[in-house]
């Protein structure tokens, strides 16, 4: 099957495209799961103020950014 002139840039986006895509919703995720985990044990200890919601929340993103940075970097 052949492609035309802008094919393979066209191939090379979408490629960049999908894993740029992944990266940012396993980001979601992980924030995600690291808040949930931080009201959780607030809800269990019954505390009033938010502290493992907020710190699970920055953990998670403490994470993300060096899954992103890992995974962006030039090769």
């Amino acid at each position: 099957m052949s492609t035309g002139p802008g094919g393979n840039r066209l191939r090379k986006g979408a490629n960049t495209y999908m894993r740029l895509s992944g990266i940012g919703f396993q980001m979601a995720a992980i924030i995600g799961l690291g808040a949930y985990g931080g009201w959780w044990t607030d809800r269990r200890l019954a505390w009033k103020f938010p502290l493992f919601t907020l710190l699970g929340a920055l953990g998670g993103v403490a994470v993300a950014l060096y899954i992103l940075f890992k995974e962006t970097r030039p090769r």
